[in-house]
């Protein structure tokens, strides 16, 4: 009886262990996700205070 006892009690982890690895693969997508929104508002912040310079500064900001 404990063989049987300890093949369910593997079973289990074994359930669980994947789920966990599941949970964590979905985390990453989220943070990867999240990286790359976060770069993207970065560029576009950036993008926007070059404009401000360029507005700012238009004889500066042309090349010659």
């Amino acid at each position: 009886m404990p063989t049987f006892a300890d093949k369910e009690v593997q079973a289990r982890l074994l359930r669980e262990i994947q789920e966990l690895y599941e949970k964590r693969g979905q985390i990453e997508a989220d943070i990867r996700a999240l990286e790359a929104k976060s770069k993207l508002r970065i560029e576009k912040a950036a993008l926007q205070e070059i404009d401000a310079y360029k507005n700012l500064n238009p004889t500066r900001a042309q090349p010659s």
